[in-house]
């Protein structure tokens, strides 16, 4: 399919159009928009938070433990530190958006102080995974991924708090982390010696927009800038019409991953494109992002059983894919052929995220079939209620086959989607949020 001229569209499956320019009358994923609305509301309030608050959240010593089974049940109590950045983050936002309850400002601030106190180490970098009470038990092995996210999460508690130190801590975990990547002799563990992933810029370009929003920083603004072009100009390649998540240092594609596309990733960096270019007030970036959006999941969406694929290697129909093991877990995926076919939850969240933020500013009609497409697929695979649980699965096989036990849970992906789209609702809606 094309990736042009289709912002427009008026009819669809998947949407009722309403008669007049409100949202009254349209649906989106069966529901109204207040029923979808209720049902985030809910699900997040009633459920998710409740969920990690009682058996996730270390209300003793601060902190997430994300190594659980679907009813809580701990598997591990060890503290990686991409979750807690991402805790930090996740209950700063409900404080801000959501009602300024202190109980979730408390969370946040229970575990950025564990953070800081355990995380650094003395050569500057940070342990990446911590015991319950703040043993290293796995110093910086070079997955600077941690150091992101702590940065997206202090960012988020300094507005909420008006911390400088914790604003300070943010903006200079971001220098660091920036210069290290943009070192030549740059190397990040799983990835070959000389290249970068596209999820760097990723986090560089969500954290650089959300503090742009709040302060003015010329460093800050260089960054948003840097990385906007990295994913627009760089990463896309136009031959397959597709994100290359990995590129050579100096941007030029790496041998025998010029036809690759990770495309949740794509999905997920190119709707924070879009949250940038609405900041600018930069039409053309947006849609072209917007455009880009649909490119990748109408070439990853499975027809078949659902969902979205992992990767696709272009036109290698017998590319034997790495064996891939989710961060986390204790899977152990493996295909061969054009698609990897794993299905992830997070994913899905982000189609989700950037097809409601479509649907919302250009009522495209694709935007809306896909976002109840995989709010469908989120619901009867991924969501356990079924079967009493409060739990998610957050990995699958094609199928998205049920597995009687998981190892991890989410703190981000789930919370942020209802989140943000529960945001978009309101502001679709004209309302104030909760």
């Amino acid at each position: 399919m094309g990736v042009t001229g289709t912002l427009g569209a008026n009819q669809g499956p998947g949407i009722t159009r309403p008669a007049s320019p409100g949202w009254k009358n349209v649906k989106l994923a069966d529901r109204s928009l207040p029923e979808l609305r209720k049902l985030y509301h809910d699900e997040l309030f009633q459920n998710y938070l409740p969920f990690w608050e009682q058996h996730g959240i270390d209300h003793e010593r601060g902190g997430f433990m994300c190594s659980m089974d679907y009813d809580g049940r701990l598997v591990s109590e060890e503290k990686l530190l991409w979750f807690q950045g991402r805790g930090i983050w996740l209950y700063s936002f409900l404080y801000n958006h959501f009602g300024k309850n202190p109980a979730h400002l408390k969370i946040a601030r229970k575990t950025k102080d564990f953070v800081l106190t355990y995380a650094p180490q003395p050569d500057g970098w940070w342990a990446e995974v911590l015991s319950r009470d703040g043993k290293v038990i796995k110093p910086f092995q070079g997955d600077i991924y941690g150091m992101y996210f702590v940065a997206e999460g202090l960012q988020e508690y300094a507005w909420a708090t008006g911390d400088e130190r914790a604003f300070e801590s943010a903006l200079a975990l971001l220098t660091k982390l920036h210069r290290h990547i943009e070192n030549s002799s740059f190397s990040f563990p799983g990835i070959p010696s000389g290249t970068r992933p596209q999820g760097l810029w990723m986090v560089n370009l969500n954290i650089a927009t959300q503090m742009l929003k709040r302060w003015k920083n010329p460093a800050i603004l260089a960054l948003a800038e840097q990385a906007t072009e990295a994913v627009i100009d760089k990463h896309y390649n136009p031959d397959i019409g597709l994100n290359n998540e990995l590129l050579n240092h100096d941007f030029t594609r790496v041998k025998g991953e010029e036809m690759k596309s990770l495309l949740g990733h794509s999905v997920e960096t190119l709707w924070m494109v879009m949250e940038e270019a609405t900041r600018r007030n930069d039409q053309k970036l947006w849609r072209t992002a917007a455009e880009r959006v649909r490119r990748h999941i109408d070439v990853g969406w499975d027809r078949v059983f659902g969902g979205l694929s992992q990767w696709i290697n272009v036109d290698q129909g017998g590319y034997v894919w790495p064996t891939e093991s989710p961060i986390g877990t204790n899977l152990r995926f493996r295909f061969v052929g054009e698609y990897q076919y794993m299905k992830a939850l997070w994913a899905l969240n982000e189609v989700l995220v950037a097809c409601l933020n479509i649907f919302a500013h250009a009522r495209a009609a694709w935007a809306a079939e896909y976002f109840g497409m995989a709010q469908q697929i989120i619901e009867q695979k991924f969501w356990k209620k079924q079967l009493g649980l409060p739990g998610y699965m957050l990995f699958g096989d094609r199928r998205m086959t049920h597995q009687p036990h998981v190892t991890r849970q989410d703190n981000y992906h789930p919370a942020r989607q209802m989140m943000l789209n529960i945001l978009t609702l309101d502001r679709m809606l004209g309302g104030t949020g909760v």
